[in-house]
């Protein structure tokens, strides 16, 4: 039993089942439930996505940054002439073909000489 004693932080522990690297987590819905702030923390810290299975379907977490980037990398995708240029781009970053390198341009700088003129 727990009793928290006036004034004095109290400590809250859950369960949060580990698995090992490159399979997928699978844990039941109820299991979800009871775990959802440090399943939440994990799928943010790890960007390893939680399978939850449940009699009524199946569900994924994935923290919202990992879901952006999927929708982002589906619509990029989408189109097979876009997928095309955006391998070729990709093979030839791997290969340093038609690669070249430029200076960033610092922003307050650039701000400034508007500015000046």
């Amino acid at each position: 039993s727990f009793s928290a004693v006036p004034g004095e932080p109290s400590v809250v522990r859950y369960s949060v089942p580990v698995i090992e690297r490159g399979r997928p987590m699978s844990i039941t819905a109820s299991e979800a439930r009871k775990s959802l702030f440090p399943l939440i923390k994990k799928v943010n810290d790890d960007h390893e996505a939680i399978e939850i299975v449940s009699k009524h379907g199946n569900a994924v977490l994935v923290s919202a940054e990992d879901y952006t980037a999927l929708r982002e990398g589906s619509y990029l995708l989408r189109s097979p002439v876009n997928a095309r240029r955006l391998l070729k781009a990709y093979e030839n970053a791997l290969s340093n073909v038609n690669v070249s390198e430029r200076e960033l341009i610092d922003p307050d700088a650039a701000e400034q000489a508007l500015a000046a003129e």
